[in-house]
């Protein structure tokens, strides 16, 4: 089974303790304005997202104390969560990586914002930097 290309980094999620605040920093930082704030209650975090060229720079601030942002904030603190490849065909890719023995969190992708499809490979595949592989519906 061929690995496909990976197109792009599709997205870079930055963990917050508080949204509005760093909204406004990132706003002020970067130069531009976000996507309007969005919740995914099932995952309990809120976020704010910056179009950066075709890549998205993301926020998130945990809502649930149980969540695994909540959990990750706790033990590192703010900053780097985690950083997402864009592939053609999600499933394809799963199934590829898994054949070459790369361990996955999960096999079947989860539904995030906006339709995209993610998979998230073990850390210690990627030494200790999480990695997610995306396929999203967007022709950008």
């Amino acid at each position: 089974m061929t690995p496909a290309v990976p197109r792009r980094v599709h997205h870079i999620d930055v963990v917050v303790r508080d949204l509005d605040q760093a909204e406004d920093r990132y706003r002020r930082v970067l130069g531009i304005e976000p996507l309007p704030r969005e919740s995914l209650p099932g995952r309990g975090i809120d976020l704010v997202r910056f179009r950066i060229g075709e890549t998205w720079l993301i926020l998130v601030q945990p809502t649930a104390d149980d969540s695994p942002v909540a959990a990750f904030l706790r033990e590192h603190g703010e900053g780097f969560f985690h950083m997402a490849i864009e592939v053609e065909d999600i499933e394809n890719e799963a199934r590829s990586l898994t054949a070459r023995g790369v361990r996955l969190v999960t096999t079947e992708p989860r539904t995030g914002i906006d339709g995209w499809k993610l998979i998230d490979i073990e850390l210690d595949e990627t030494f200790g930097a999480m990695i997610q592989l995306v396929e999203a519906p967007e022709k950008t």
